[in-house]
């Protein structure tokens, strides 16, 4: 499958040190200590004159809209540090962490990298990214300005790894164009399960012509399998880093997808597959071939450029009216590579990044609403109707979201574990029952390494 190129990589990761820096020198294999690498080090180096030229990597996915801010903000640092030259790195999600893992692998990771809170911990605990917290403390990143519950989501063990660049949720979103055309009434915003299966049939029946679905195929996702677990009563991954559900979990979770597919409701596996990794605006939701799709809120705008007729509207994900609430805050991150020889440009750059007011006014509410509670205050006027519905759908969800649970060593692979079983009970080479118990068997067996 796919994702196997990237499972076997991260796997190199946590049996060979880093052996080369990410600007090309060598260095020295990292520590073998579960401890991430304090940037007193870096902070104690001696600091580059301001006439030196000083290169930094920096990678991040997203897509052409997305590239456009993050370029103009690299642009914008390069000129007020007329010495400093950014190197940009970039590509579709799932290439972007394919790529990441090769080059942390092979010792080459760029200096500034784009994280996320589901794959930090992989990283972090492999001793891949630097501890910021002496940049914290010297004031080279501020995070005055950061709500607690921010700063903590970037903390790994206790040490600074990340710095928030949004927080966001991930829910379920509509076209109101599309709706209006199949003469079907918009779902209600806190919807269940029995809701959304109700809404998909009935979306199917009035759609008329063949390659057009309900909604996207989203047994493979493992934040809804998180919040799925976590409305049972559950968590997909413990505290003490074991697997948390059953196989009567995982039954109720395909099943739904299984209901789902043999009504012709989503897009049958080859096409799934076939749009797993295309850009945004190449995906089935913007060509108008689903009318329900999950993304993070902080996409509705992205999603809305591309779609002129109708709004892109959200939805939570749905409820179990019988269980707890799942979700949790979500949010993407700028991190340092642990080998970074530019540890401490990196870090002001990221400081740039999320702190500087024209920054911000460029940047909005890419990733979601800003870390930043002045940064919010400062992007609030120049919101759009689609940023707003964004800001709106996150303060709303927030009321109820709780903290995301750290995944363990060895979630990437469960990740990828995931997918493969989806996609083979999609193919029909196993049935629900059977792929149920071989990803417990097999994902439980991953996670007690």
């Amino acid at each position: 499958m796919k994702k196997m190129k990237a499972l076997l990589l991260m796997s190199l990761i946590s049996s060979m040190g880093l052996s080369a820096c990410s600007t090309g020198g060598s260095a020295p294999a990292a520590s073998t200590s579960t401890a991430a690498p304090s940037a007193a080090a870096a902070s104690a180096a001696p600091v580059a004159k301001k006439e030196d030229n000083i290169s930094i990597r920096f990678a991040w996915w997203g897509d052409g809209k997305r590239h456009e801010k993050y370029n103009a903000i690299a642009d914008m640092y390069e000129k007020q540090h007329p010495n400093v030259k950014i190197v940009r790195e970039f590509g579709s999600f799932n290439d972007y962490w394919d790529k990441m893992a090769t080059q942390t692998a092979g010792g080459n990771m760029p200096d500034v990298v784009g994280m996320h809170a589901t794959y930090v911990a992989d990283y972090a605990r492999r001793n891949t990214l630097l501890d910021l917290g002496s940049f914290v403390q010297d004031g080279t990143i501020n995070l005055k300005d950061f709500p607690p519950a921010v700063q903590e989501a970037g903390k790994v063990n206790g040490k600074t790894v990340m710095v928030a660049q949004g927080v966001t949720m991930t829910g379920w979103e509509f076209n109101t164009a599309m709706f209006d055309k199949l003469g079907v009434k918009y779902p209600d915003y806190n919807w269940t399960w029995d809701d959304f299966t109700a809404k998909a049939l009935e979306l199917q029946k009035a759609i008329k012509e063949n390659g057009v679905w309900a909604a996207g195929d989203n047994s493979g996702d493992i934040t809804g399998v998180q919040v799925f677990a976590r409305q049972r009563g559950k968590e997909l991954f413990t505290a003490e880093g074991k697997l948390g559900v059953g196989k009567d979990d995982m039954v109720a979770w395909f099943s739904i997808w299984d209901q789902l597919r043999k009504a012709k409701a989503i897009p049958d596996a080859a096409t799934t597959e076939q749009y797993a990794t295309v850009s945004l605006d190449q995906g089935l939701f913007v060509k108008n071939k689903v009318m329900l799709t999950v993304f993070p809120f902080n996409q509705i705008p992205l999603y809305q450029n591309y779609i002129k007729d109708g709004e892109v509207r959200a939805l939570r994900r749905p409820l179990d009216p019988k269980g707890k609430e799942g979700e949790f805050v979500e949010g993407a991150y700028l991190a340092v590579s642990a080998n970074s020889k530019q540890a401490k440009t990196a870090a002001d750059f990221i400081n740039f990044f999320v702190n500087n007011e024209e920054a911000e006014k460029v940047f909005k509410l890419e990733q979601g609403a800003l870390g930043s509670t002045k940064g919010n205050e400062t992007i609030k006027p120049l919101l759009s109707p689609a940023e707003q519905r964004t800001t709106d759908a996150i303060q709303t969800s927030l009321k109820t979201a709780g903290q995301l649970p750290l995944p363990p060593a060895g979630q990437g692979a469960v990740r990828t574990l995931l997918t493969e079983t989806a996609q083979s009970i999609a193919f029909g080479k196993r049935t629900v029952d059977q792929g149920a118990q071989d990803f417990v068997d097999k994902a439980a067996a991953i996670l007690n390494k």
